[in-house]
């Protein structure tokens, strides 16, 4: 522990240990958990089975059939009758930034030093696992602070979501991300084409699973050298992008377009053909009506927020707010891009991610995505993106046992990702529950303290 710890202090990470007792793991000792009597949404495109069995031994998925258990449990054998309940692949959000905010009302990131983003960026990734998201792909952090704690949740210190780390996103001199008051993620300015094939080579050496550019300002020749050196590294990448950019990077190869600002039909068509992925994040691309409708859509499905959580919510949104003329466009892009038969995913862009993740989810269908679009987008497309299917993104007999279990189905209202029952993250269940005197990440970092 003190050389990992050494390890940490030396990039400034020396945070990690104060969220220590912020989650934990169900620690039962059975070697093989079943869950019976389940409704199974099994992550690959096909209608709900109610009266499934799904049976866990360690961390992967053993079994997965018809009916109910029937063999008599042993004492290394746990039975837990779900009564229906649905299950369905964990979560992904696949725009996440740990430590940044946006708005960020209380100047916290212009007062806070680099343990202390460590700190809450942990926070929020452990939030959002008891939110249902078991994956997260960040998509810029400063400091590797994603690597660290990707490090910190695989090897056990603590309980978190799987991390696909990018580290900082990598932009031209002046380019997106280096505008005064951007705040939380620090970028890598790149002059020439040199820069960007040493930026690269230096994500990889870091130990990031995808690199994350700005595509707009960088030229053809960076594009071309950006997409090439990561994809001889072995790793993913992905840009934030609006035409003529995006085009030009499809065309070139990229594996996935953030935003898609202005997408045109031709992009669109070239990305269904060359099967680049797509994240709209669609939630922090609305107008003032957009943002109204959403709220009216998350109640009418029966789930009313807290104060803090609906004040924080709609502070997040109007602090991304959109004219109605460009609103319109994107939710127009991506009714266009699925029809194409484009693999859109799931990314939220703000935090918390917990809330805002589940939003963009939501938001999927508010902008004309059925629920089953919106469900695989948060998971099988997902784990598609990151090549990375064969083990987590659906239900299937030797895949990890990452699950959600909900009381209603998600796919009569996807808003009912948000009836938890219980997560599994590698097979085990995570608490859910947390220690009295916890303050909200509304009241820490968004609100003034509220009375819930």
């Amino acid at each position: 522990m003190d050389a990992f710890l050494h390890r940490q202090l030396a990039t400034g990470l020396a945070g990690l240990l104060a969220a220590a007792l912020a989650l934990g793991a169900d620690s039962s000792g059975h070697a093989t958990l079943v869950l019976t009597n389940a409704t199974l949404i099994d992550g690959n495109g096909g209608e709900a089975r109610p009266n499934s069995t799904v049976e866990i031994s360690g961390k992967r998925i053993s079994d997965v059939y018809a009916g109910h258990y029937q063999s008599d449990p042993t004492n290394e054998t746990q039975v837990i009758d779900l009564d229906g309940a649905f299950v369905v692949p964990g979560l992904w959000n696949n725009h996440s930034h740990l430590a940044d905010l946006l708005p960020d009302p209380k100047d916290t990131l212009n007062r806070e030093n680099s343990y202390d983003a460590t700190i809450r960026a942990g926070r929020n990734a452990m939030d959002a696992l008891r939110a249902g998201f078991t994956s997260l792909r960040v998509v810029g952090e400063s400091d590797y602070i994603d690597v660290a704690w990707r490090k910190a949740f695989e090897s056990g210190v603590f309980v978190g979501p799987r991390i696909y780390a990018s580290g900082p996103p990598i932009t031209a001199v002046g380019g997106h991300g280096t505008e005064p008051g951007m705040g939380g993620v620090a970028v890598e300015q790149a002059a020439n084409v040199d820069d960007v094939v040493r930026a690269v080579h230096e994500h990889a050496d870091r130990g990031v699973d995808l690199v994350k550019i700005m595509v707009d300002r960088l030229t053809e020749a960076q594009l071309e050298a950006a997409i090439r050196t990561a994809h001889e590294r072995n790793i993913k990448i992905v840009g934030h992008a609006a035409e003529p950019g995006a085009g030009i990077a499809v065309a070139l190869g990229i594996d996935g377009i953030e935003h898609g600002y202005g997408l045109t039909d031709k992009t669109i068509a070239l990305m269904a053909d060359k099967g680049t992925f797509y994240d709209p994040t669609i939630v922090c691309n609305l107008s003032a009506e957009f943002i109204k409708e959403r709220e009216a859509f998350v109640s009418n499905a029966g789930y009313i927020a807290n104060s803090a959580t609906r004040d924080g919510r709609v502070m997040v949104a109007y602090a991304d707010e959109r004219d109605p003329e460009q609103a319109l466009g994107q939710r127009r892009i991506l009714k266009k891009a699925i029809a194409a038969g484009v693999m859109v995913i799931s990314g939220s862009d703000s935090n918390p991610i917990n809330e805002i993740g589940i939003l963009e989810i939501e938001q999927l269908v508010v902008s004309g995505a059925s629920e089953m679009d919106a469900l695989l987008a948060a998971t099988r497309n997902s784990a598609a993106m990151m090549g990375v299917l064969e083990d987590v993104g659906t239900i299937e007999v030797g895949k990890v046992a990452d699950l959600l279990v909900l009381k209603r189905s998600p796919l009569e209202k996807i808003s009912n990702l948000r009836s938890v029952l219980q997560v599994y993250r590698n097979g085990s269940a995570v608490v859910l529950q947390t220690n009295e005197g916890r303050s909200s990440f509304w009241d820490l970092y968004f609100l003034e303290e509220s009375k819930q």
